[in-house]
């Protein structure tokens, strides 16, 4: 699993025939409507396998996928809680100013003084950007991800900040 990162978790079945619900784990997910086949990655076994795409929709927040082979719902349910993952060499580039969610999942936060601020625990979209949670201890930060506040990031290393003045 070196290599890969989960992008989506199926959530439950849809309809009668085999379909499931596709709950995205990134900010960025559209290009899965491209794959021909999905890697499906089993927690608990510790094992991965790969399912032929025979239809892939895209809703406001997931994405409705029929795999080859899978005809009721059934069977559809045995896929129920498994992991969607992709080689991190699969996904799209980015511009400079954007990032996967999983580039900033646990790494170091510093303030303009160097003085460490927390790690990064979580990440959501709250309508008009993302914000981290930012954890030290027990204290959580809510913490912007906009321009004005981020001084350096260096993917997947640590993160430099300007801490806002209402925290």
């Amino acid at each position: 699993m070196k290599d890969f990162v989960v992008v989506g978790i199926i959530t439950k079945t849809h309809g009668l025939f085999g379909q499931v619900k596709i709950v995205p784990t990134t900010n960025i997910w559209g290009f899965l409507l491209k794959f021909k086949k999905l890697k499906l990655y089993d927690e608990a076994r510790d094992e991965m396998y790969e399912l032929d795409v025979e239809k892939i929709t895209k809703g406001r927040k997931s994405l409705i996928v029929k795999f080859s082979g899978i005809s009721d719902s059934e069977n559809a349910s045995k896929l129920v809680g498994l992991e969607i993952v992709v080689n991190v060499s699969e996904l799209p580039k980015l511009k400079p100013n954007e990032f996967y969610y999983f580039e900033v999942l646990g790494i170091d936060v510093f303030d303009e003084a160097g003085n460490f601020v927390g790690k990064v625990e979580d990440v959501f979209w709250n309508g008009s950007n993302e914000v981290l949670v930012i954890r030290k201890d027990q204290e959580e930060m809510l913490f912007p991800m906009i321009r004005d506040y981020v001084i350096e990031f260096e993917r997947g290393k640590r993160l430099k900040i300007k801490v806002p003045e209402w925290i």
